[in-house]
């Protein structure tokens, strides 16, 4: 799918500005009704830089590059002061796609190449309410979007700069690397790149051998089921793992809830 393909028909402008005149409510109470929509796309329209524009948002929507059921709110910001020529042929806008999905929401990312043209969504970050995730193109244009995003919406569990620098929290590391003959699975300190918890969030950047790598018999589901197990019983304040599945080439993120 292109880039431009995603973009919106200019007919959802009047409507999102209508919705965007709603009283906003504050980006923590956001339900899933309509007003939510509203108040969500009110916080982005009041942070995003001159020049940009909320130009789509709706309700019942998934990540882009996500499996998972089609229950989030979804709003996108266009900068309509720049555009850039995409080498496959056509001009894109710089944007940012947000989406907010409900607590206790799961969803498996597809499999993605470490060097890769079409990339998925992303975390963004989390609270005692929700799961935020973007997208973006052109996004050099505003290279400060993620942490305003993440500060506007409220998302102090975890939040997006506390993963760009893969920081491991070596206090929740030691409880799930401890000895425990009850765990499904024992995780390897060594194969730990990222891990913020804070909560009932738990962010988890785990490298796992891959088929050309060791124990080849092992699929990367059949691992990751045991390994939330083991999270989950080692963390028990621990309602929602979001755990990035690294192997030597690809890389696929996804949510686990405790229930």
């Amino acid at each position: 799918m292109r880039l431009n393909d995603l973009r919106p028909c200019p007919i959802l402008t009047t409507a999102v500005a209508l919705l965007v005149l709603a009283t906003p409510a504050g980006a923590r109470e956001m339900s899933g009704a309509q007003n939510s929509l509203a108040d969500l796309a009110s916080h982005i329209e009041t942070v995003v830089p001159d020049g940009w524009n909320v130009i789509d948002a709706k309700i019942g929507s998934v990540p882009i590059g996500w499996t998972g059921e089609e229950s989030g709110l979804y709003v996108m910001a266009e900068d309509t002061r720049t555009r850039f020529f995409h080498p496959a042929g056509f001009h894109y806008y710089s944007f940012y796609r947000v989406w907010l999905m409900p607590t206790g929401w799961e969803g498996v990312m597809k499999h993605t190449p470490y060097v890769s043209e079409s990339v998925p969504a992303y975390l963004l970050g989390a609270n005692d309410d929700y799961v935020a995730f973007y997208h973006t193109a052109g996004g050099n244009v505003w290279p400060e979007g993620p942490e305003t995003l993440c500060g506007a919406l409220g998302l102090e569990r975890i939040c997006y700069t506390d993963l760009t620098r893969r920081i491991v929290d070596l206090e929740v590391e030691e409880r799930l690397t401890a000895a425990d003959p009850e765990a499904a699975f024992a995780l390897n300190p060594q194969r730990i790149v990222g891990l913020a918890a804070d909560g009932p969030n738990l962010y988890l950047e785990y490298v796992f051998p891959s088929r050309e790598d060791e124990d080849p018999s092992e699929l990367l589901t059949a691992l990751t089921d045991k390994l939330a197990g083991s999270v989950f019983a080692l963390i028990p304040e621990a309602e929602s793992l979001y755990l990035r599945r690294c192997t030597t080439d690809t890389y696929t993120d996804t949510i686990v809830s405790r229930n």
